[in-house]
Parts: C-alpha cells; sequence; structure tokens
C-alpha cells in the first residue's frame, strides 16, 4: 500500500536509477522481500523491499513504498522472480552484510540502503 502521507520516493534518484537499471525497469525480474516479521516493524515505515543482484551478486534494494510510486501497478510477491522474508534474505547475506559493517539489529536495511545509495557518488 502507497504511503500517502510521503507521496515523493525517498530513496536518491541516482541509487533508483542504478536498481533501474538493473532490473532493465522490471520488477518482475527482481526478488520480493517482505518483512512482517521483522523486529524494527515499529520504527520502520517499510512493509518490504525489491531486490536484484548486482553485477558482483551483491544485493541492490528499493523500498516498496518507492517501487509503489514509480510502477504502473504495486509489485506482487507471486509476480516477481522470487519472494522471502527479512529473516531469510539477512541469513542468505549475511556474509555480506558483515563485511560491508552494517548493523544487523533492528534491522540491516535502511544502513544498506544508505550505503548503496553513497556508492553512487563519488565522496
Amino acid at each position: 500500500m502507497m504511503n500517502m502521507k510521503h507521496p515523493h520516493c525517498k530513496t536518491d534518484a541516482k541509487h533508483i536509477r542504478h536498481f533501474l537499471n538493473l532490473c532493465e525497469g522490471n520488477w518482475h525480474s527482481c526478488i520480493y522481500v517482505w518483512c512482517r516479521t521483522c523486529n524494527a516493524q515499529e520504527s520502520c515505515e517499510n512493509s518490504g523491499f525489491l531486490f536484484h543482484p548486482d553485477e558482483t551478486g551483491s544485493p541492490c534494494i528499493l523500498p516498496l513504498s518507492d517501487a509503489a510510486l514509480l510502477f504502473p501497478r504495486i509489485p506482487e510477491p507471486t509476480e516477481c522472480t522470487g519472494s522471502m522474508s527479512i529473516a531469510a534474505f539477512t541469513e542468505l547475506y549475511l556474509p555480506y552484510l558483515a563485511a560491508q559493517k552494517l548493523p544487523l539489529k533492528p534491522c540491516p536495511i535502511p544502513a544498506l540502503l544508505r550505503l548503496q545509495e553513497n556508492q553512487q557518488y563519488d565522496w
């Protein structure tokens, strides 16, 4: 469901472009991650995110709230390449998240998104 309090994308535009390039503008080729079982639900505004591996296998993520604004149809887990829980995603990418020194608690996703946004710039 789209968050009407924020009718604009909160993710950095360069990161959105990178994500769209990876999935070739097609959310059906992404993996849907739902956060119903996340420990940070009280402090998080997202119900989940889409991800597509980049050329190195690293996950490139896009919050569902932004996907709902970018695509003409809201992504559905059954229409994506795959779907998984946040717990499964974290377990799958635990070595990557640890190598990036991202905090696992309460949730690594906000820090992962900020890292990926910053990687789009030559700071």
